[in-house]
């Protein structure tokens, strides 16, 4: 079974409720891969990755093996790593960025057809769509970017919405040929047997009909 969670952000930790309806999917002793968003920067990863692990053990789940797939792991491996993996967890940081490598390491036909969970953060969640929409990335330098994605969700995601200026809801808003669902820190979307499940504070943009 194929599960997608949808995140924006967890500034103050993974909440309970996450971890609830996380551990509604997980198997007894689950791995755990970590895809970052910048594969030239190991160290950085490595102190996200720590810290979101972390997070994870203060919540009483333990993993019985963590990877991260980054420059140190070959596309092949990286591969291998995903497909077995029962969470792939793909990070926040420069979305474009982030998508080129995972296109670079042909890991999209292996996270569309693998079974297990995928959690996509911010750029992450971005990403996971079919047709993704970047409306503002400051590491990637780009206002608005609309691209092929990895194809797992059809949901378009506007992350850490509570941070959003003025501006950048109108700029939202002017996409009226797409549905975004705008996502604050602390929120998610679980999608499972193409059930769809919203928890915590979100806002829906919706498709404006020309």
């Amino acid at each position: 079974m194929k599960i997608c969670f949808l995140t924006s952000g967890f500034p103050n930790g993974l909440t309970q409720e996450f971890i609830f309806e996380l551990n509604k999917y997980l198997p007894i002793n689950p791995s755990f891969v970590f895809i970052a968003s910048d594969f030239a920067q190991p160290s950085r990863t490595k102190y996200f990755v720590d810290v979101l692990i972390q997070s994870f053990k203060a919540k009483g789940l333990v993993f019985k093996s963590v990877h991260t797939i980054d420059h140190h792991t070959t596309p092949l491996i990286s591969r291998e790593l995903v497909e077995c993996s029962d969470i792939v967890w793909i990070s926040g940081g420069p979305t474009l960025k982030q998508m080129n490598y995972i296109k670079s390491y042909d890991l999209i036909p292996t996270l569309v057809n693998r079974n297990g969970i995928t959690i996509g953060m911010s750029a992450g969640a971005i990403n996971m769509a079919k047709r993704a929409i970047l409306l503002e990335d400051t590491d990637d330098n780009v206002k608005t970017e609309i691209y092929e994605g990895i194809g797992l969700v059809d949901l378009n995601i506007e992350p850490h919405l509570n941070y959003a200026s003025i501006d950048h809801i109108q700029n939202i808003e002017k996409l009226s040929n797409e549905t975004i669902i705008g996502l604050y820190d602390n929120s998610f979307i679980v999608i499972a047997n193409d059930k769809l499940a919203y928890f915590g504070k979100y806002k829906v943009f919706e498709k404006k009909e020309s």
